[in-house]
């Protein structure tokens, strides 16, 4: 059943997540003061029992409630192919959340541990649904992947980061075994892993959301004329002022990978960094030092590039180079 005013949340996680997700956690709560009720679903992966106690306290001290849910044995289920792009596993946990939490909610909010929660996320909980499979925000993509996964080159691709997921429908059209032939008529390998899976399962069945619930690292680098000309999008996207509006009052700040660098890494140049950081000081992993940049070389090389000529022309060089990269 929907209550309005009881945010029902996830987050997926292993240990070495545990505190990024704590920290992200901790925002939420600090920023959603006026729900009256929180409560968060942890797809459990092997977090240690000293960061459980740390989650648990953040919890209590906020009067939200807390479930962990060990996700190993559907984990183990899978029979993934995910190649050289490595990620963590457990993200694929979501694809099960119609079965691991309750038939008394039917919708969740899905949030990435990369994130950090900066504002009031009622109005994105009372989305109207309807019969969407889910709600997102757009993501800058590539025509190359979207092509890669079965979609029409002017689909509205969304970010999986930070999904409303309508479990009701899930549930009354056994999504979940969708996921699973999908992935298996992948081979186990789909681009964008189980974000790819996403996509291509809901197809058109998907409400955008203002950008502002999803505020990559692209969105502060890049105009919308640039982010348009980058990735070839041909069919809609967001205006100028829609992504001025989102730099501005970002309700969730995701800090993906990107020429910005993350705020827990050596040498972030993001602009919004000092939100992470009041949240990591408020937080029982306050002592945590920023950790080397170990992010892959083409994003280190095309930081350095992005620094030193335009917008315009680094958009022209990714251009270029993608498509001899997906015509090799």
């Amino acid at each position: 059943m929907f209550n309005e005013n009881n945010i029902c949340v996830s987050y997926a996680s292993d240990d070495n997540y545990a505190a990024f997700m704590g920290i992200s956690m901790l925002s939420l709560f600090e920023s959603n003061k006026r729900a009256e009720g929180i409560t968060v679903f942890i797809l459990d992966y092997g977090i240690s029992a000293e960061n459980v106690k740390k989650l648990e306290k953040i919890a209590e001290d906020y009067g939200r409630k807390l479930i962990f849910c060990p996700v190993e044995k559907y984990i183990s289920s899978l029979d993934l192919n995910m190649g050289p792009r490595k990620i963590s596993i457990v993200s694929y946990a979501r694809l099960f959340l119609a079965s691991i939490i309750p038939e008394e909610y039917d919708r969740v909010i899905y949030l990435d541990c990369d994130t950090i929660i900066n504002g009031d996320m009622l109005p994105m909980w009372r989305a109207p649904l309807d019969d969407n499979i889910v709600a997102g925000v757009q993501d800058t993509v590539d025509r190359f992947f979207l092509n890669a996964v079965g979609l029409p080159e002017d689909t509205r691709y969304v970010n999986a980061g930070i999904l409303l997921l309508n479990l009701r429908v899930w549930r009354e059209e056994d999504m979940q075994s969708k996921f699973l032939d999908y992935i298996k008529e992948k081979g186990g390998n789909v681009p964008h892993h189980d974000q790819g899976v996403i996509n291509h399962v809901s197809g058109v069945r998907r409400l955008i959301l203002p950008l502002k619930f999803n505020v990559t690292a692209n969105i502060f680098s890049f105009s919308e004329k640039v982010i348009r000309r980058m990735h070839d999008i041909r069919g809609e996207y967001y205006s100028q002022a829609e992504i001025d509006e989102a730099r501005q009052s970002p309700t969730v700040l995701h800090f993906t990978a990107g020429i910005l660098g993350r705020p827990w890494q050596e040498g972030c140049r993001h602009p919004k960094r000092e939100l992470y950081e009041r949240a990591l000081k408020m937080s029982p992993w306050s002592d945590k030092k920023p950790e080397p940049n170990n992010e892959k070389l083409s994003v280190k090389v095309s930081a350095f590039v992005c620094e030193h000529i335009s917008p315009r022309l680094f958009a022209e060089i990714y251009r270029l180079t993608n498509f001899v990269l997906h015509k090799m």
